[in-house]
């Protein structure tokens, strides 16, 4: 999904001459500004010399831009990287292929674009440029923030809160009360067990004389 200045960018048609400087010399528009959303030239940078810019660069007659620049704005993980004088850089927009075209025996471990289906050489890429990974996959720019809307705080009963308190402590005292009944009970019966028994003897009776004769 494009959004913002990316669209703009990926629409826009780079190295034309600048209208508002079509007289002067070397006035081809290859510098894209992030803050106005436009292509510019050389000598529009005075009124954009504070703004984020990208340099805008020609590969096999492709538009690309510096991997090191636009990593800092947008998210390029995954795409087909190339390098312009040891620098490496990224397509903005996919390039053609004749229908033909078949890959190279050299390249059997790479993939094909998800974007365009194009052949890709290096893995573990899965997009030719940017756009293919635009319009594969979510991308938004880096700068652009999110409001974060704050989750509303649940409202606690205290009365409910309270009363189950009360209850945990009415059974906490219940089970105390219980076991110290049990533990009398326990320690009356333990000490009737260990106490000597007393031994009854029945009383005789009367001893009687015989009667005399």
């Amino acid at each position: 999904m494009k959004t913002d200045w990316l669209s703009t960018l990926l629409d826009s048609k780079f190295f034309g001459s600048c209208i508002p400087h079509k007289e002067l010399h070397r006035n081809e528009e290859n510098v894209f500004c992030i803050d106005c959303s436009l292509g510019c030239c050389r000598h529009c940078m005075e009124a954009h010399r504070s703004h984020q810019q990208l340099q805008i660069c020609k590969y096999v007659y492709n538009d690309v831009v510096r991997l090191q620049e636009i990593q800092k704005h947008l998210d390029c993980s995954n795409i087909q990287t190339y390098k312009i004088n040891g620098k490496k850089v990224v397509h903005l927009n996919s390039r053609p292929q004749s229908k033909d075209t078949k890959s190279s025996t050299k390249y059997k471990s790479g993939c094909s674009c998800e974007g365009c289906g194009r052949f890709l050489q290096d893995l573990p890429s899965y997009f030719c440029s940017v756009a293919c990974k635009v319009s594969a996959v979510s991308v938004k720019p880096k700068d652009q923030s999110q409001d974060l809307i704050p989750s509303p705080i649940p409202k606690i009963d205290m009365s409910s809160k309270e009363n189950s308190h009360q209850e945990t402590n009415t059974n906490e005292m219940e089970s105390s009360i219980s076991v110290a009944d049990s533990s009398e009970e326990i320690k009356a019966g333990v000490s009737s067990a260990l106490k000597p028994t007393k031994r009854t003897h029945k009383r005789k009776g009367i001893p009687r004389r015989a009667p005399l004769f």
